[in-house]
């Protein structure tokens, strides 16, 4: 059997039971919010499997910008905007969680979250307001889902408060895709 050299390394690290069970989590909530969630919400609202395929593969490549392709899909803005945080959703669970793998085994990054808490440890409020600062980072492209998540796990952020403002953040641009596909905004240059 081959088995690839992260999960060696994580059960080297960490007990071969906790490192199985956490890797099964990841893979759980990632495909609970990447697929399933989805295909239930496109059985509820008659939208068919290779749409909702569609929706996902975009939103995975095009981020906030896949509003445009589930419009063009002809589903409407509500339908869009549950599909698009659903497979967000999965994809910073996923994120946090492989972050935690790779913490868990690697002292550089360990040491590196020690340095980071250090410095950040003496101004208060970001301690106390920093997760709030996911809002608008992950409207940035080239960061926004893939690197807000990122960016909450090493500034250590409470998950679940993170968790909820990459979320509320990511509606906003999803929210305000979607009013610019419309027509509802227009920019003046």
């Amino acid at each position: 059997m081959v088995r690839v050299a992260a999960i060696e390394a994580c059960e080297r690290a960490l007990s071969p039971g906790t490192c199985r069970v956490r890797i099964a989590r990841a893979a759980a909530f990632m495909l609970l919010f990447l697929l399933v969630v989805p295909l239930l919400l496109g059985l509820a609202f008659g939208v068919p499997p290779p749409a909702v395929f569609a929706l996902i593969a975009s939103a995975l490549i095009l981020q906030a910008a896949a509003a445009v392709v589930g419009l063009g899909l002809g589903l409407h803005p509500a339908v869009v905007l549950v599909f698009l945080t659903s497979v967000a959703a999965a994809v910073m669970l996923g994120i946090l969680e492989v972050c935690d793998l790779f913490a868990g085994r690697s002292r550089f990054i360990q040491g590196l979250l020690q340095k980071i808490d250090a410095k950040t440890g003496r101004i208060d409020y970001l301690k106390r307001y920093g997760a709030l600062m996911l809002i608008p980072v992950i409207w940035i492209p080239g960061i926004a889902l893939y690197g807000a998540p990122v960016v909450a796990w090493l500034f250590q952020y409470p998950r679940f408060t993170s968790l909820l403002c990459m979320i509320a953040g990511w509606m906003v641009a999803v929210i305000a895709v979607m009013a610019a596909a419309l027509g509802l905004v227009r920019l003046a240059f």
